[in-house]
């Protein structure tokens, strides 16, 4: 029988469902939903959550079978929040090719975005953390990080485009000129490139953070620092934070973090987008090919090596229960230590005859 293809991946993105909506998708799963996953044949499980979509990417021993309870799972969430959406499923080759298109910018809001691939590999990281790794899922994330380096090197993946740019670029039509100071309200990954973006783009940024960290002023000096404009770049579970009157606001958070108007992901992921020229969107999906080559030169070597394993076990159940069984009759009245030489003999022929098999089916790989 034909191995089925252990990854199968279930999407939400901002074409298909706002922030809010994808908020409640994206609830970590509770035990009982995971056990409930691993019964019907999940080994592992990540979960990818961005400003612009949700991610799952399931191990299992049908992933298109598991990916659709899944599916199914993150479905009725979604109708618990009174919408009607059918989140993405897709398994196999189908699936590790959209993985890998995702973690390099290719199915971005903004094409060739930088920040999407950091968050694919945290979400490995996270997996193999919370015991939901497995060691399919483990080699596609070693894929999936010398594609993005590669991608990287060759321009494909370029430092700076991202959400941080698309925030600069909406402060001019909130009336909000170059050289203004901006606040960031948050020193995480997020709040660091969006410091970047607005200082690429002109303006002077200053960071503030909720606890103390270094580089970041405390959100109680945000009155008096001379803002024209407020980013809010944190992930907390609601709106908090009120923003002093008279400033424009841009809110990057999922789900909001700002409490009052602000310019929204929502808003932002309306507008045009940023796309990749055709040269270089070219050479994206090549490398995207590229890395599919070597996922499946390991999937096939994987599969082998399984049926391999099967064959040695197959042998050695056969050679301590079948041997005697099938000679038995032959043997009949050969005395006992005749009979242990004829027995360790077939054995033996047995074992040396499989070993050969199975050099000759390794050579053949």
């Amino acid at each position: 029988m034909r191995a089925q293809r252990s990854v199968g991946l279930v999407g939400l993105t901002w074409r298909e469902a706002p922030t809010s909506l994808r908020a409640v998708a994206a609830a970590p799963l509770s035990d009982a939903e995971w056990g409930g996953l691993v019964a019907q044949g999940a080994r592992g499980l990540v979960e990818i959550h961005t400003c612009a979509r949700s991610l799952w990417v399931i191990d299992a021993a049908d992933a298109a079978w598991t990916g659709a309870l899944l599916q199914a799972l993150v479905e009725s969430r979604l109708e618990g929040a009174g919408a009607a959406v059918v989140p993405q499923a897709i398994a196999g080759d189908e699936a590790v090719r959209a993985l890998l298109s995702i973690a390099i910018g290719l199915d971005s809001f903004v094409e060739g975005e930088a920040d999407v691939g950091g968050q694919v590999l945290d979400g490995f990281a996270a997996a193999a953390e919370n015991g939901r790794g497995a060691a399919d899922l483990a080699a596609l994330a070693r894929i999936v990080s010398r594609l993005g380096a590669e991608a990287r090197r060759s321009g494909v993946v370029r430092r700076g485009r991202g959400i941080g740019q698309l925030a600069a670029e909406n402060l001019p039509g909130l009336g909000v000129q170059r050289g203004a100071r901006v606040g960031v309200v948050g020193a995480g990954r997020i709040g660091t490139q969006v410091r970047a973006s607005l200082q690429r783009a002109g303006f002077e940024p200053v960071v503030f953070n909720r606890t103390p960290r270094e580089g970041a002023r405390p959100l109680g000096e945000i009155s008096g620092a001379g803002l024209r404009a407020l980013v809010a770049c944190t992930s907390a579970p609601s709106a908090w934070l009120v923003a002093p009157e008279g400033l424009a606001v841009v809110d990057l958070g999922r789900p909001a973090q700002v409490n009052g108007a602000a310019v929204g992901l929502d808003a932002i992921l309306h507008g045009p987008g940023l796309r990749l020229d055709a040269e270089t969107r070219g050479r994206a999906q090549a490398l995207v090919e590229r890395a599919m080559g070597e996922w499946q030169a390991q999937w096939h070597a994987h599969v082998a090596r399984e049926r391999l394993a099967r064959v040695q076990q197959l042998r050695e159940l056969f050679v301590e229960r079948e041997i005697e069984a099938t000679l038995g009759p032959a043997m009949e009245g050969l005395d006992g230590a005749t009979r242990r030489r004829v027995l360790s003999a077939a054995k033996q022929a047995v074992r040396r005859y499989s070993h050969a098999v199975i050099g000759a089916l390794k050579e053949d790989r």
